[in-house]
């Protein structure tokens, strides 16, 4: 398939949909396990153009509706005599907020203004925007974004975007095309894993009004060349059924922690922070026995506490996700130590250890991973065996928990059965417990 486009091309008509719509009889979507919609748009216009009426009817069912518009879309009419980027950019803000409040009244909308056209350059900006959006709701949050194959890169960034946030929060992820209406066809449309969302008259009459305020992308900014109309009826049509669809999107390969160690050998400054320094001799100071049979630290990055547990123990297994880090860790550690790269949780060492170290892992999971991986470590605990948590306290940017939750999340699931914190530690910047069935030795 050609991946170019253009809307002055007359595309599959609406009719067709419609008819093949009508025939297939799609599942419908279902909120009801739902409390929150967020809705990520690349430009303002691609919410009220692909899920309008969802958003309406979500608002009407009582779930928190926040939009997050990704770029200013001040390339809309780049040969215009008349509006300049920075004039555009205003009037579609302007355009976006009001839509949203003919839509779903209340509603909260975020405007990141990134440039029009180049999201794919600013995407940890948005991965961090829809991460803070969502927070630790991801649960019972339906993430819709642009589809990830609708043949528009900012539509493609937006997707990938989401796809990562959804990945670190737990959200559901959805995604709802704009342009695939257009240079699709009935037959080359993915079908097979669609579902439907019924639109109510109510829903439908809000939509057309949203679309409607788009003015500048619904009727041209004057007469003069360079200020045609963007979105010609022929276009506007896909988006008048009484029917929206969504479609799922390609899940996420969150690389970014191995990224980071592949572009800096040591990217939190372990060797050298006085934090780092302080920080590792609090965890060795909390342990309560002077030496241990079998560790598992879980994320050692480039392995300096690893060594450092290596001097208390007789056997040290060190796991991280990242590729880059394990290389550097295996030049580091001792003999008793070894190192290998797991996707924990769904990757997890055989053995059994009677210490195992979570320090400032937590927060680089998903609330449902990291009770997935508090689980493996239940698993995996020897009868007398003792777990140490360390982490930093302040928001960590682009992941939805920080110190404060994960040491909450994980002394609920572990202090239970017998155990119970044995020690503690914090200050202004972490936060330190180890979990164990024994009190500390004299």
């Amino acid at each position: 398939m050609n991946r170019t486009f253009s809307l002055d091309d007359p595309g599959t008509p609406e009719q067709e949909w419609r008819e093949a719509l009508r025939a297939k009889a799609l599942p419908s979507l279902d909120l009801s396990p739902l409390r929150r919609l967020v809705v990520v748009s690349a430009h303002p216009d691609d919410e009220t153009l692909g899920v309008g009426g969802l958003i309406a009817q979500a608002a009407r069912a009582d779930l928190t509706v926040d939009v997050v518009v990704l770029t200013d879309g001040a390339a809309s009419h780049p040969d215009s005599p008349t509006h300049s980027p920075e004039a555009l950019r205003r009037i579609r803000e302007h355009e976006v907020r009001h839509a949203i409040e003919l839509l779903a009244p209340g509603a909260s909308v975020r405007t990141l203004a990134l440039p029009d056209g180049a999201l794919a350059d600013h995407l940890d900006d948005a991965v961090d925007a829809v991460v803070e959006t969502i927070g630790l709701d991801g649960e019972s949050t339906l993430l819709l974004s642009p589809w990830h194959l609708d043949r528009h890169p900012d539509h493609e960034a937006a997707a990938q975007a989401c796809a990562l946030a959804s990945t670190r929060t737990d959200a559901h992820h959805l995604g709802y095309p704009v342009w695939a209406w257009h240079w699709s066809s009935v037959d080359e449309f993915p079908w097979e894993s669609a579902v439907s969302a019924a639109l109510s008259e109510d829903d439908q009459d809000r939509k057309v009004a949203a679309l409607a305020a788009h003015t500048s992308q619904v009727e041209p900014l004057s007469d003069d060349p360079g200020d045609e109309v963007l979105l010609p009826d022929h276009v506007v049509r896909h988006f008048h059924r009484d029917v929206e669809v969504l479609l799922p999107q390609a899940p996420a390969d969150d690389d970014a922690l191995d990224a980071l160690h592949g572009s800096n050998s040591d990217p939190w400054n372990v060797e050298s922070s006085w934090y780092e320094q302080r920080k590792r001799a609090v965890i060795l100071g909390l342990l309560p026995r002077r030496h241990y049979e079998s560790v598992l630290e879980v994320g050692c990055s480039i392995g300096v506490l690893t060594a450092d547990l290596a001097q208390r123990a007789d056997r040290v297994v060190g796991i991280d996700s990242s590729a880059h880090a394990v290389q550097a860790a295996r030049s580091r550690v001792p003999a008793n130590a070894t190192v290998h790269v797991m996707d924990t949780p769904n990757e997890w060492p055989s053995d059994r250890f009677d210490l195992v170290v979570l320090s400032e892992v937590g927060y680089f999971f998903s609330p449902g991973d990291w009770a997935a991986l508090l689980a493996r470590v239940e698993q995996s605990l020897t009868d007398d065996g003792e777990v140490l948590l360390c982490h930093w306290l302040p928001q960590p940017k682009g992941w939805p928990m920080n110190g404060e939750v994960v040491h909450g999340a994980a002394l609920e699931q572990l202090c239970r059965g017998g155990r119970r914190v044995v020690a503690q530690y914090r200050d202004d910047s972490i936060r330190a417990e180890v979990v164990g069935p024994t009190p500390i030795e004299p």
